[in-house]
């Protein structure tokens, strides 16, 4: 999922992606079956996130860290979300639970994919494309 997004939006940063997977420990986990999205409609309000969210339960992640409102707001629409979960965004998450102060925070606050330096093979990807 994460890749096919990136794919979409940012096609010229999957190779970052690539190279993240890389260096740290993850376990890849399938998608879910659309009879287990229908099952699970109403655990989010947006129909198209919960994909998202039960990928996280499945995967029984510690947490599941999102910019998107529809995850990470916190009334009656997500109950059932941060019963199985916690939900962060992702500053409470670097300063709550990764300790971030406010002035790190603050210099990565507002860094876009542009401001992330290229690798090589994405380099040649758009030289060759």
């Amino acid at each position: 999922m994460t890749r096919r997004n990136l794919q979409k939006r940012y096609p010229e940063r999957v190779a970052n992606l690539d190279e993240f997977l890389e260096l740290v420990e993850y376990e890849l986990v399938s998608d879910p079956s659309l009879d287990d999205i229908n099952a699970n409609n109403k655990l989010v309000r947006d129909l198209s996130d919960v994909a998202v969210a039960l990928s996280a339960i499945v995967a029984k992640a510690d947490y599941l860290i999102s910019e998107d409102k529809d995850l990470t707001v916190q009334d009656e629409s997500t109950v059932e979300l941060r019963k199985q979960i916690k939900v962060m965004l992702s500053g409470t998450f670097l300063r709550e639970v990764m300790g971030g102060t406010s002035e790190e925070l603050e210099a990565i606050r507002h860094r876009k994919w542009s401001d992330l330096p290229e690798n090589e093979e994405s380099k040649k990807k758009q030289e060759d494309g």
